[in-house]
């Protein structure tokens, strides 16, 4: 089974010229509060491993008029900025559709709003390089361009999944403004230049809308931990074991809010390989978590996975807000 990475056959993947057409209570049990700590605990860890430091990056210049929708920042930290939209690019054959924002690789990028990822896609060729589309509720798509494809402290363009996008980031995910969804890097033609964020916003017709205002205007907000604690959902890995060339994991997982199967999938070493609905019947898990029902369990099989490769299982939240990586295991011999 094979996770599905959007990299859309209609969109040219062109800076400045990509083509666009046309909750129930939740009863928590014991398993809940040791896997939710230890996941939270990982991502603290990984954070600090890989995040630089939060402090500003300059001012934010003053906004010309008032913001063309109002939106989060979508970096993670303050930065300055001038106003480039319309400047000529590729030697004049073009034109700067965004604002770019610079700052330091693996600085969070933020959700502009609260939106869906209306596509993402993976991959270090091109101008875009890695970037995703999220679409608000109101048709409004909020662009992230450059997204990071290097190994932190390096230039080496491996492009590794989780390194570019946060965890449980994938083509259809619900996001909430100010949730971590990417990171700042220097993916496609940024590769040479400082690393930066080209950002651009689209009105529900399609047309690109200078968003310096917006920018200028906009709230600087990162969800803290704990609203994420409170809205990512939790479960366990229970096993990891290989049959001749396959690795199969199992284990169970629930949303935080939702009675419905959140989706699992499976990381090897860093990057997604396999992906299904965590609905399989696990009345052990029924019975720890009084009022969730059973359909949580799951189980999924990879030939990706060479013995002595790092194998994760991340949970994708139904309704945004935060996603989980549960333990990692080493894959069998």
């Amino acid at each position: 089974m094979s996770l599905k990475v959007a990299v859309p056959v209609n969109r040219s993947g062109m800076v400045d010229t990509i083509t666009r057409t046309a909750p129930s209570a939740h009863v928590p049990g014991r398993p809940r509060i040791l896997i939710v700590m230890t996941a939270l605990a990982a991502a603290v860890t990984l954070a600090a491993a890989c995040a630089p430091a939060a402090g500003p990056l300059g001012r934010r210049p003053a906004p010309t008029g008032p913001a063309e929708r109002e939106i989060v920042f979508p970096v993670g930290r303050e930065v300055s900025f001038s106003d480039t939209f319309g400047a000529p690019r590729g030697g004049g054959t073009r034109t700067h559709e965004g604002q770019d924002l610079m700052a330091p690789k693996m600085t969070p990028l933020v959700a502009a709003a609260d939106a869906e990822v209306d596509w993402l896609r993976w991959s270090s060729s091109g101008n875009a390089g890695n970037m995703l589309v999220l679409t608000d509720d109101d048709g409004w798509e909020y662009w992230y361009i450059h997204i990071n494809n290097d190994t932190p402290g390096t230039d080496d363009g491996a492009n590794r999944y989780d390194q570019a996008f946060a965890d449980g980031i994938r083509d259809g995910q619900r996001v909430r403004a100010g949730e971590v969804v990417a990171y700042l890097g220097d993916s496609g033609n940024a590769e040479g230049t400082s690393p930066h964020l080209h950002f651009e916003m689209h009105d529900p017709s399609g047309r690109v809308i200078n968003p310096f205002n917006s920018l200028a205007h906009a709230e600087l907000r990162v969800r803290s931990a704990a609203e994420t604690e409170r809205d990512r959902p939790f479960g366990n890995l229970e096993t990891v074991q290989r049959s001749g060339g396959t690795v199969t994991v199992r284990g169970w997982g629930i949303d935080a809010h939702l009675d419905d199967p959140v989706r699992a999938t499976v990381m090897v070493d860093g990057n997604p390989v396999a992906s299904a609905s965590a609905s399989l019947s696990r009345p052990d898990v029924a019975a720890a978590n009084p009022g969730r029902g059973s359909a949580h369990g799951f189980e999924l099989s990879t030939t990706s996975a060479p013995a002595g490769s790092e194998v994760c299982v991340v949970l994708h939240s139904i309704g945004g807000g935060g996603n989980t990586r549960l333990s990692c295991r080493t894959a069998p011999a």
